[in-house]
């Protein structure tokens, strides 16, 4: 949550920026810090994905079928 907020607050420092070159700085910055962001989605997502299945697995191994 924390690089989120990070990353809205550089969306707003490029909005509210007034000549290119700094438009062009804050882009930049802004750029590294949405990388990060969409990495770590990425990151979550696979472990809850990995998480549902193994649960899944040993569901189906105990023979619990009201969790699969």
């Amino acid at each position: 949550l924390h690089k989120i907020k990070e990353r809205r607050d550089k969306k707003a420092a490029i909005n509210t920026s007034r000549t290119r070159a700094e438009k062009a700085k804050e882009q930049a910055k802004y750029t590294e810090v949405n990388k990060q962001v969409k990495r770590n989605i990425r990151t979550d997502k696979r472990e809850y994905v990995e998480d549902l299945a193994t649960t899944a697995e040993k569901a189906a191994r105990e023979g619990n079928k009201t969790i699969v």
